[in-house]
């Protein structure tokens, strides 16, 4: 038997917050909504949040400063121009230092773990192939952390949604998430079976401790019926109150089996099945079901029983293969609630580039080390398509060390249909990776994109992450082709162990996809639109894009990428890297290193004690707010500097300095490029930090 505790205390800027009491307003048309202003320390303003309304309009809160205690009134237009003034507010300040507390037992085959406070990594993620207990990309909030919002409005109602937006940016400057997890996990083990039961409930970070308005839990069991069969089962469901009334509920029930054929080949069955009610406190409730049904087959030279397809990985230096057809049918009612596929079914936008980057290993020095490696994140590269109200069929194949140990190669292909039969998309790719001599190295990517013909004033990319409507763009023409077309070859040559350089030249139309639709995007209105259903009238958000003729329209003319970069490490404890840019598609903003720039990075480590980082990016690319602000398209000239000094005081504290905005937390805290390359500013912004962390 064994006990444990574990506590981690933050104090810092994040840690002093305050909020005002639930204020009632309302806007000139009569309509009310009930507000609760919130403040935080490390920008001594309030955050900016939407607001919706009774009768289902909507305002944003902008970002207000706090004075004396107080928050100044301010008047707001409404999205249906009306407008609600909010009266000057006194602010409560509290101070919330806790981000984890938990107590561990551990016994024989048992594991108990009770956290009144815990981070998003106590959500539990099961091992079955669709992951329906939690799943989501690595950048992507877990879905353990989402609150319920309650439908409002009469006649015309607004439905109730998982309100992901509080867990999305309540995060300090190293992308840790600030939304705490309540409750308990169990752990049973024994030699055939094994069963993991965990339950918790979101704190949001001005949410009393006490006040609870969401609740989950996770049951997953495995029974090992022989050395080549496994069969299991997961439940999950997720409750959601209103005012302590039971308002929406979701449940859903997997059962799966995975059967060795051979030491080489896995079959993998999931069949599952949900239920969902929601705006059960109202007069509008609606009720939806759906099944789900997943198999896929795995083969590969190395043994595969008991793995997933990415832990199978080349014996030794000989060659090397695996490939894996899956299938996947998904009702459009069916629905797991503690898990999201909308990010997870499409490319992540930096692996449709060449890159011969890698972080510095500077970014994962420190007393504590980056929760995501590169291995946890080439997970997530390539998307799979699967995603409620679709059919997905796909083929990867991966090779390894032929051609004496010189030659990787990776096909992916996946073709989707909505479950009517509809055609969504098929895309194919084909990367290799050629040594050519023990000094040269070489890279070849080819992408291909398919697309049905666009639908006139339809943007053929940009959706809506929590509805997955997509935006309104008055440019677009229909029956145009939006498909996407890319090639990239690149070269690196090892000159030295410690000198190095890398071309890469892409041509390609993807102005798209390949940069997360940045800063695109960003330029968004939205509106809302009504409809019936059973004699019920219900009000939905209409989503457009603004200046739309600014940017690329079907069908999508090509250009080119050229980059360069040189590495040095004269010394071990020395590193820097110099890259350049030269980006055609002038709106690539930098949130990777494909846009028009010139970058500077050098680390440093004189002793084991001490750390020194530098960084300087030029840039100039096409200025998004320019275009925002005055409908004028200008090309602008940036700069940023960034600089960070570690002090390593003892083994278990360290002293950390930082100037300017620099976004070298690793992969982990940050949507941007894992390669690197990516910057949170354009320009140099003069913010000094100073953190002192220490392990007890």
């Amino acid at each position: 038997q064994d006990w444990g505790f574990h506590s981690n205390f933050d104090i810092s800027p994040w840690s002093f917050i305050g909020k005002s009491k639930r204020i009632t307003v309302t806007s000139s048309d009569g309509d009310t909504a009930e507000i609760q202003l919130k403040y935080w320390s490390n920008s001594r303003y309030t955050v900016n949040e939407t607001i919706y309304t009774v009768n289902g309009d909507s305002f944003n809160l902008p970002e207000l400063k706090v004075v004396d205690g107080k928050i100044p009134s301010v008047t707001i237009t409404t999205t249906n121009g009306n407008t609600v003034t909010i009266p000057e507010t006194k602010l409560n300040r509290e101070v919330w230092p806790v981000r984890e507390l938990w107590f561990d037992y551990i016994d024989d085959g048992v594991k108990l773990r009770i956290f009144p406070v815990a981070m998003e990594d106590a959500a539990y993620s099961s091992d079955d192939p669709l992951g329906l207990t939690n799943r989501h990309t690595y950048w992507e909030e877990s879905q353990w952390l989402i609150n319920w919002h309650p439908g409002s409005g009469t006649p015309v109602f607004s439905k109730g949604r998982w309100d992901d937006s509080s867990a999305f940016f309540t995060r300090d400057s190293t992308g840790t998430r600030l939304t705490a997890l309540r409750g308990f996990s169990l752990n049973l083990d024994s030699e055939k079976s094994s069963l993991d039961f965990t339950a918790a409930s979101p704190k949001e970070l001005w949410q009393d401790y006490d006040s609870f308005s969401t609740f989950q839990n996770a049951l997953r069991g495995k029974y090992f019926w022989a050395d080549d069969l496994t069969l299991g089962f997961v439940y999950g469901s997720k409750l959601g109150y209103e005012q302590r009334a039971l308002d929406v509920f979701n449940h859903f029930l997997g059962i799966d089996a995975n059967l060795g054929l051979g030491l080489n080949t896995e079959l993998f069955l999931q069949v599952a099945a949900s239920r969902t009610e929601q705006d059960r406190q109202s007069d509008y409730e609606t009720e939806k079901r759906g099944n789900s049904l997943h198999l896929s087959l795995i083969n590969s030279s190395s043994e595969v029983f008991g793995k997933d397809y990415f832990g199978i990985l080349p014996e030794k230096e000989l060659p090397f293969y695996k490939l894996r057809l899956s299938l996947t049918h998904m009702d459009e009612g069916f629905e797991s609630a503690l898990a999201s596929f909308r990010e997870t079914r499409d490319d992540t936008f930096w692996s449709r580039h060449i890159s011969f980057r890698k972080p510095f290993d500077y970014y994962f020095a420190g007393l504590y080390e980056s929760g995501l490696s590169w291995d946890d994140v080439k997970t997530f590269a390539i998307g799979d398509g699967i995603d409620y109200g679709r059919d997905a069929i796909s083929l990867r194949i991966e090779v390894k060390n032929l051609l004496d140990q010189r030659m990787d190669a990776l096909f992916d292909v996946r073709n989707v249909h909505n479950v009517s039969g509809k055609y969504i998309e098929n895309v194919s790719r084909l990367e290799t990776t050629y040594r050519i001599t023990d000094k040269l190295t070489t890279k070849l990517l080819g992408l291909r994109h398919d697309l049905p013909k666009t639908v006139a004033g339809i943007d053929p990319f940009i959706i809506d992450p929590e509805t997955g409507d997509s935006y309104q763009n008055s440019s677009v023409e229909g029956g145009k082709d939006p498909s996407l077309k890319t090639v990239s070859l690149g070269a690196n040559y090892d000159f030295f162990d410690w000198l190095n350089a890398n071309f890469t030249w892409e041509h390609t139309n993807d102005c798209t996809l390949a940069y997360d639709n940045f800063g695109r995007g960003l330029l968004n209105w939205t509106s809302s639109d009504t409809y019936d259903s059973y004699d019920k009238t219900y009000r939905k958000k209409i989503f457009g894009l603004n200046e739309e003729g600014a940017f690329p329209l079907p069908p999508y003319s090509y250009f080119n990428i050229f980059k360069a970069g040189i590495s040095l490490r004269p010394k071990d404890n020395l590193e820097i890297y110099l890259d350049y840019g030269r980006n055609e598609y002038e709106w690539a903003q930098i949130i990777d290193d494909n846009t028009n720039h010139v970058g500077l990075e050098i680390s440093y480590l004189p002793t084991e004690k001490i750390g020194l980082y530098w960084r300087y990016v030029y840039s100039k690319c096409k200025d998004i707010s320019e275009l925002n602000e005055d409908s004028r398209v200008e090309k602008r000239s940036h700069h940023t500097f960034f600089s960070e000094a570690r002090f390593r005081i003892k083994e278990d504290s360290e002293l950390i300095a930082q100037y300017g905005v620099g976004g070298i937390a690793g992969v982990a805290e940050s949507t941007y490029s894992p390669f690197g390359g990516g910057i949170a500013t354009l320009d140099t912004q003069h913010i000094v930090r100073v953190y002192y962390s220490k392990k007890f």
